[in-house]
């Protein structure tokens, strides 16, 4: 046949390839399966043995603790000694109904039971076996028409770039469902090759995606220069997703250095929250900026789960450039804000992003360089605090 035909001889020898190796497979389970029911059915027998020697010991106890069992169960001492001895009489199931079919008087009824008990057996054997033969030739149907439709199964291993060998991808399924698969998956390579995905992959993830959308935020401002903001150097603190009860016009001041202010430099001091937020702040020292950061976490609905402080190296630019420099500086607050900031349905109300159109409402600046709270303080905020319509 290869002579012949090559093709021919290859696909006839792949078919009974395949065959021979489902026998074999098939022969040595068949030969497991037997080898377990034999030592199952031999571990049962010696069970049974033994089982029965023991009950044979306990009713002929000669102490008189049989002869209590004997009767209670109404066995005689004689057949009890005939168990297990050579040359007694069998006792089978099929015996007994033999047995109870022969004792039937009439030949008439008796021929009739034989034939009843004899036909519901033969009828049970004959519907397990049509339910055997219709399931397996309903599975043997399933499976042809899947293969004729989607062909076999393939493995399939994709090197989708020639120079990095060990970057490989395999695919395994049915023949006509992994065609557009590897069409998809080369696509895919090819858009996303030599592209820079280190926002995304190997590098933290910033906070205005792990953050829920837009808090409502308190923004604290301070500048160099007491009470001026005009051609003042110009610093603002958030914090996120703020505790309105906690907003005391005293509280707010005492956290940012109250009337003294506090001393700002190169220090970065970052406190990450569990809501996906963070509070930053520049300090001149390390522990002034942590100390800071406590103070102000207080008035956010989040909890801390963790503080990095970190100093500015005079690196690059900074080193050129003196103005990038952040010098110890003495700042001073000069007020505060609330960013609310609410969804809503009018996109052209508002500021379209990935979670929605939000807006943010017009907000005013309430003092605190002052000496004392201004008046109707309570009202400002509560102001500050009114969620803008659905409708913006």
């Amino acid at each position: 046949m290869m002579k012949f035909n090559k093709l021919l001889a290859l696909r006839v020898l792949k078919e009974v390839g395949e065959e021979a190796l489902s026998e074999l497979v098939n022969n040595l389970r068949m030969l497991v399966q037997q080898s377990a029911q034999l030592v199952f059915r031999q571990t049962l027998i010696v069970s049974y043995k033994n089982g029965r020697r023991l009950l044979k010991e306990i009713l002929l106890d000669p102490d008189g603790r049989g002869k209590v069992f004997r009767d209670a169960l109404g066995i005689n001492a004689s057949r009890v000694k005939e168990w297990g001895e050579k040359g007694t009489k069998p006792w089978t199931f099929a015996l007994a109904l033999d047995n109870w079919i022969e004792s039937i008087k009439n030949p008439a009824i008796e021929n009739f039971t034989e034939e009843l008990i004899e036909e519901f057996f033969d009828s049970c054997s004959e519907a397990f076996y049509v339910i055997a033969n219709t399931a397996d030739q309903y599975m043997l149907e399933q499976k042809l028409s899947q293969t004729t439709l989607l062909g076999d199964q393939e493995f399939v291993e994709i090197t989708p770039n020639r120079d990095y060998e060990e970057e490989k991808i395999i695919i395994a399924g049915p023949a006509e469902l992994i065609k557009p698969t590897i069409v998809q998956t080369l696509a895919q390579h090819q858009l996303l090759e030599e592209r820079d995905l280190g926002m995304w992959v190997g590098e933290p993830v910033r906070q205005n995606i792990t953050g829920s959308p837009l808090p409502i935020m308190l923004r604290v401002i301070l500048s160099d220069r007491e009470g001026v903001l005009s051609g003042a150097k110009r610093v603002q603190i958030t914090i996120p997703d703020v505790r309105r009860e906690k907003l005391g016009w005293n509280e707010i001041k005492s956290a940012v250095g109250g009337i003294n202010g506090y001393m700002w430099g190169e220090w970065k001091t970052s406190a990450r929250l569990d809501g996906g937020r963070e509070i930053s702040v520049y300090t001149a020292s390390e522990d002034e900026g942590l100390d800071m950061v406590a103070k102000l976490a207080v008035f956010s609905n989040q909890e801390i789960i963790g503080i990095t402080s970190v100093r500015e190296r005079r690196e690059g630019a900074r080193k050129r450039l003196d103005a990038l420099r952040k010098k110890p500086t003495r700042i001073y607050p000069y007020g505060f804000t609330i960013l609310n900031q609410q969804k809503v349905i009018n996109e052209e109300a508002g500021t379209a992003t990935l979670s929605g159109v939000y807006q943010r409402r017009k907000t005013s600046l309430i003092p605190l360089w002052t000496d004392a709270q201004p008046a109707g303080y309570s009202e400002l905020v509560a102001e500050l605090f009114r969620s803008p319509g659905a409708d913006g």
